[in-house]
């Protein structure tokens, strides 16, 4: 077992992109000794998770969004992911989803998954589609990262197909573990109900914001850590902001962190 977990670690270190790439030579083994849970003793109450690499069974790469490139795909677990059932939704590529999920002796199950019809453009529905069609047949446990430190938990989930979803446990609402930094600053901001089309390294999504109603809309290019952003609801946040020290060129040089829903509002 060792020679399938000794890559799965560094696969969920820092270096994961370097690792999982030299593991693309073919497909991992199923692995039913993997632990289906992440092995710290967590309060009850929700989780948030994003999936930031998506490996095909082939070794090739799924472009996915993340950071600046738009729209994450979150799973919200209500009673937190190493429950042995609940509740699950979140935004899948283009829709919001909901339904069930449950521990296997191998890994996780999601039943009865329902969604929003909304289009998109064609790459994000084909990403979609084939996201939930995974999401039909149960996930084995291929490897965890259990610490709370500054890469935070994270696990890796193969499907039915072969492919590798790994999975990261993101600040804000939800997280549970994680040290609030004391560094940032506290301020109230406005979001409109509608996100727009706007030019960063590529186009991408913003939110339009604001410091108070009577003041004109600002784009903001980053994500919003920890919203879980509904089209057509307006919102008054209390986010903790921070600097980025040395920021990637593609990546927002400031960070917004959601403290408190304070409003939400949906136009008559």
């Amino acid at each position: 077992m060792q020679h399938v977990l000794r890559p799965l670690a560094m696969t969920l270190a820092l270096a994961a992109t370097a690792m999982i790439s030299a593991c693309a030579t073919g497909p991992l083994p199923d692995n039913p000794s993997a632990t289906t849970s992440l092995g710290e003793t967590r309060s009850g109450g929700p989780s948030r998770w994003e999936l930031v690499r998506w490996q095909r069974a082939d070794g090739n790469l799924r472009d996915i969004p993340h950071g600046d490139n738009g729209q994450p795909i979150v799973f919200d677990f209500n009673d937190g992911i190493d429950s042995q059932q609940g509740t699950v939704s979140g935004t899948s590529g283009c829709n919001r989803f909901t339904g069930g999920y449950g521990k296997t002796t191998t890994g996780i199950r999601f039943d009865r998954i329902a969604s929003t019809r909304m289009a998109c453009p064609e790459p994000r529905m084909e990403l979609e589609s084939a996201l939930l069609k995974a999401m039909a047949a149960p996930f084995t446990t291929v490897g965890t990262q259990p610490s709370a430190g500054p890469t935070g938990r994270q696990i890796v989930w193969k499907t039915a197909d072969g492919d590798l979803l790994q999975f990261v446990e993101r600040e804000g609402v939800g997280r549970r573990g994680t040290k609030i930094d004391a560094s940032g600053k506290e301020k109230i901001v406005y979001i409109d109900s509608q996100r727009v089309e706007c030019s960063g390294v590529g186009k991408m999504q913003c939110y339009r914001w604001r410091e108070s109603p009577d003041v004109p809309w600002q784009l903001w290019y980053g994500p919003i850590e920890g919203l879980d952003f509904e089209p057509g609801v307006s919102y008054k946040l209390r986010v903790r902001e921070y600097q980025v020290p040395n920021p990637p060129a593609d990546a927002a040089s400031i960070r917004w962190q959601l403290l408190d829903v304070e409003e939400r509002t949906r136009p008559k």
